[in-house]
């Protein structure tokens, strides 16, 4: 299945450690997910954002590791894709932009007729140019946006609360940034979205960052005294601070790296199994080589986290 990546630090900070270094970075996640590669992030001189994607994997990008070592930000958004069925090309690839707004999805949701009028009406169809569920779930995210005042929060909860009462859905994990705003949705349980919380103040300054699998050790000296917060799906170390976010969760990250959690969201009104799914869209949300080696570090993190706890 795609991979999500997003990074809000409180000052500005590169994501090579997550992008390339860590034992299961971004780079290694795409080898299992080889359909596209994006990144967009929030430039420090001018507010803007930038965007960089292409229906490649990132592990064959040059300019994916470039970006990873030169780019300083507070905020990025990362996801590698593997397609429901869909073409490769640019359009189709993750992050989209639209009206100042980064989102990115992992999921399978049907778009019907009823959620691209409901788009129409939001006047924000213009925004969707490819043929993802993924992009016109973006477009109905900035309609409603703007239908409640410019808030980003409202406008996601008011967009995936329309979803979950309307529209058939297997997944849809979703990540939107815009400024110094950061939201993560686990929504249902289908797929896993992990949350890892570096708090860092005068009175409690942060240690480089160090990260270890069983074989191989690296550390960030630029993530020292720094507070961050790091959602993806899946652990990108053996770290026992990850957290599996709860089904219906949303966490709002704000200036500072300042982190809320709430499950705004009831249940779905028409959920979907894999069996519903068409071989494409199933064979994109269930890669058995990757969901193994998840589960095992799965079962590490929880052997660590029950030492940490019995310490």
């Amino acid at each position: 299945m795609c991979r999500l990546f997003a990074l809000h630090a409180d000052q500005p900070v590169t994501a090579q450690m997550w992008l390339t270094d860590a034992p299961y970075s971004l780079v290694n996640q795409s080898r299992f997910n080889a359909d596209g590669t994006g990144l967009a992030w929030v430039d420090e001189a001018t507010g803007q954002v930038q965007v960089r994607k292409r229906p490649v994997a990132a592990y064959a990008s040059k300019r994916f590791g470039r970006i990873a070592q030169q780019v300083r930000t507070r905020s990025m958004i990362a996801h590698v894709r593997l397609s429901s069925g869909t073409q490769h090309t640019t359009e189709n690839t993750h992050p989209f932009v639209q009206d100042g707004i980064v989102t990115a999805h992992n999921g399978v949701l049907e778009v019907t007729d009823r959620m691209k009028a409901r788009v129409r009406e939001l006047g924000t169809a213009h925004h969707v140019h490819g043929t993802t569920d993924s992009e016109w779930m973006a477009a109905l995210v900035t309609g409603e946006v703007a239908a409640h005042g410019d808030d980003l929060h409202d406008g996601v909860v008011a967009a995936l609360d329309w979803i979950a009462r309307h529209v058939p859905v297997y997944s849809v994990n979703l990540l939107a940034m815009r400024g110094d705003e950061l939201i993560a949705v686990r929504l249902p349980a289908t797929n896993e979205l992990w949350v890892l919380e570096r708090s860092a103040t005068a009175a409690d300054p942060r240690e480089p960052l160090e990260q270890s699998s069983d074989s191989l050790r690296v550390d960030s000296e630029d993530l020292q005294d720094v507070r961050s917060v790091v959602i993806a799906s899946e652990p990108m170390d053996d770290d026992a601070g990850w957290r599996l976010m709860d089904p219906g969760e949303l966490i709002h990250v704000g200036p500072g790296a300042t982190m809320t959690s709430e499950r705004p969201f009831g249940p779905l009104a028409q959920a979907l199994t894999i069996d519903d799914l068409g071989l494409s869209a199933a064979a994109s949300q269930a890669h058995a080589a990757q969901a193994r080696e998840h589960e095992q570090r799965r079962q590490r993190l929880a052997q660590r986290l029950a030492s940490r706890r019995a310490a």
